[in-house]
Formats: structure tokens, C-alpha cells, sequence
């Protein structure tokens, strides 16, 4: 682990050199009181810099730290924190965009579980966000395996926000972990019956309906299995495909975006593939839940998992947790195909 008092110096174009580099190296900066400059932020991407979403971040990083920022404007390609104390309390975000929640969410959560009591975040911005996390992933497959670990937070649905209109809410409650557990999680266990959970908003009912006849076709699943969900308190139109794959210890969750030019029939069958590769796999993690556990594993008590081959995205989060914590991230092959993941926890 770095000094506290020495700057770490992290290139943003490193990876994939998208948010995530940026996102890690600013929640592990806070957590571990260290100083963090942020150089070539987003390179990677097409409009490099920061945008709403971005800013949004470093902005609440260093709100629940009271810390000093430098770059933080729309479009800046630098950015650095010197953090202060991580202080528990009540906090609102605002993206200001149809730009994730999720994201900056997943910024400040792992350094609020280590505070010293709790706090409670609404966020404002994108919920259901093609790239990011959903808010139905987040609370049937993240949250609880987080909770395996000792964390105790809950999430709130305040208001969806699809894209690209955003106009979304979530609210969360955040426990301080104050005795974590590792993490053992090589088994799925039992399998349950999974659902289907197709989310409109402002469309009509029929875009559901061949979604739902594309996921069959796939995943021969009786009609019972899926449910419709509208949302009327959605500022735009928007849709997702929602496929749970319950296990006795972990749940997968696969989704589907709808968007402009995209066919119902297309959205529904991506996620029902994603789902029929997940579960011939027979891995417990998967690739979009790996992602999301490195960090808090890292700064809670460590553990390991089986998942898939790692994505760029997994290698980059990796990559940028070793910058702050060396060592701290083992990534093996098996002769299964599958990755064993090895987080050393502080």
C-alpha cells in the first residue's frame, strides 16, 4: 500500500482508458487517505476529458471527504484529489444528465463502508444505462453478495431514469462495515427459477410482448416467468430486459437495452444468449459482477471467485487497483476455462 501523504500518479489512458480508471483510482484514494492525480483522463474514449457523469464523481469523492480537488470541470483531462477524512452523512448528487448514478455510486460506496456510521446518498441522473450497472443488477446480484461480506446497504428505485432522457433517483442507505468477511464464492450452488423482468416506459405493451417471444425462443421459458413493469414516473420513453438467474448463493443478472433503430426482437434475444452462455458456463461470478467486486473486496476483507475469462474492463479495474494496492488482485487461469480471482483485502 502507498504512504499516506504520497501522490499517486495513474494514467488515465491506461487499458481501456475509459471512466473506470478514473472512478477506481478516486474511491481508493479516498479510502486509503492518499493523494491521486489522474493524467490523459478518458484518452480511450471518443470525446476524451471529463463529462456530466465524470464530473459528478470526483465531485462527490471529494464531498464525503471534504478533500481539495484540481480539474474539476466539464471537459478537464486532469484531475487530482487530496483527500481528507472519510465522513459519514447525507449527501445529494446530481449527474445533471442521463449519465449513470450507478457510476457515481459505485464511486463513493466502498470508502462510506469504511466510515464511521452511516450515511444515505440520493443520486440523481441515468438508473438504466447501457455500459453501467442497472438498478435491478444492483440489487439482486451485487448488493447481496456484499452483504455476504458483512455490508449492509439498501437501494432504493426513487424514480427511474432511461436513456438518453435520464431524469432518474436512486436512494442509498450505507451501513459502516465494521467487521467484513472474506469471500468464497466457487460454487454457484443450487439453481432457482429464473425470471424475466421487461421494464417500459412510455411505450406500448407490444415491445414487451416480442421481447418476450425472442427470450422464449431461446430459453424455452413458460409464460408464467415473465413480468411486465411500467414505469409512469419516467421523465422520458425507455425499456430494459431484465433476465435473473438465481443460484443458492449468488444471482446473475443479463440485460437488455431497447433504443432508437434497435428491434424489440434483437433486444430480447442478446439477453436471453447472454443468459445461455451464463448458465452453460456453470461459473458463479459473472464477467459484469466481477467487475463490481474488485474494489470493495479489496478494501474490505478480501476473497476469491470464480468467473469468466476476464473482460478489458476487469483487467483495466485490476490493473489500477495494483497502482494503490500492489499485489492485491490475482487473476488465474484454469483448465476449465474459468478465471479464479484472488482479491487480498487490507
Amino acid at each position: 500500500m502507498k504512504r499516506v501523504g504520497e501522490l499517486v500518479q495513474v494514467d488515465g489512458a491506461a487499458g481501456e482508458g475509459g471512466g473506470q480508471v478514473l472512478r477506481t483510482s478516486l474511491s481508493l484514494a479516498v479510502a486509503l487517505g492518499v493523494p491521486v492525480h489522474v493524467e490523459r483522463v478518458r484518452a480511450g474514449r471518443a470525446k476524451p476529458g471529463l463529462l456530466r457523469q465524470h464530473l459528478a464523481a470526483v465531485r462527490a469523492a471529494s464531498a464525503i471527504c471534504d478533500g481539495e480537488v484540481l480539474g474539476a470541470e466539464l471537459g478537464s483531462t486532469s484531475v487530482e484529489l487530496r483527500p481528507g477524512r472519510v465522513t459519514a452523512g447525507d449527501h445529494h448528487f446530481a449527474v445533471g444528465s442521463a449519465g449513470s448514478a450507478a457510476l457515481v455510486l459505485q464511486t463513493v460506496l466502498a470508502p462510506l463502508l469504511l466510515a464511521d456510521g452511516p450515511s444515505t446518498l440520493v443520486i440523481e441522473g441515468g438508473t438504466h444505462n447501457p455500459m453501467a450497472p442497472t438498478f435491478e443488477f444492483l440489487q439482486a446480484s451485487f448488493l447481496p453478495v456484499l452483504e455476504r461480506v458483512g455490508a449492509a446497504v439498501e437501494l432504493e428505485l426513487v424514480r427511474p431514469g432511461f436513456f438518453p432522457a435520464g431524469g432518474g433517483a436512486l436512494r442509498v442507505a450505507i451501513e459502516p462495515c465494521r467487521s467484513p468477511r472474506a469471500l468464497e464464492l466457487l460454487q454457484a450452488g443450487a439453481p432457482g427459477a429464473g425470471r424475466v423482468a421487461i421494464h417500459l416506459a412510455h411505450l406500448p405493451e407490444s415491445v414487451a410482448e416480442r421481447e418476450w417471444r425472442a427470450v422464449q425462443r431461446v430459453l424455452h421459458w413458460a409464460s408464467e416467468r415473465c413480468e411486465i413493469v411500467h414505469h409512469e414516473n419516467s421523465v422520458g420513453p425507455g425499456n430494459t430486459v431484465s433476465i435473473h438467474l438465481p443460484a443458492e448463493h449468488v444471482t446473475a443478472v443479463m440485460t437488455g437495452f431497447g433504443a432508437r433503430g434497435r428491434s424489440s426482437e434483437s433486444v430480447g434475444r442478446g439477453a436471453a444468449r447472454s443468459a445461455q452462455r451464463h448458465l452453460a458456463s456453470g461459473f458463479p461470478v459473472d464477467a459484469h459482477l466481477c467487475d463490481q467486486l474488485l474494489l470493495p473486496l479489496a478494501l474490505l476483507a478480501g476473497g476469491e471467485f470464480l468467473t469468466h475469462a476476464p473482460t478489458p474492463h476487469t483487467l483495466t479495474n485490476a490493473e489500477t487497483i495494483e497502482r494503490f494496492m500492489p499485489g492485491a488482485v490475482e487473476l488465474e487461469t484454469l483448465p476449465s476455462g474459468a478465471c479464479h480471482v484472488h482479491v487480498r483485502g487490507r
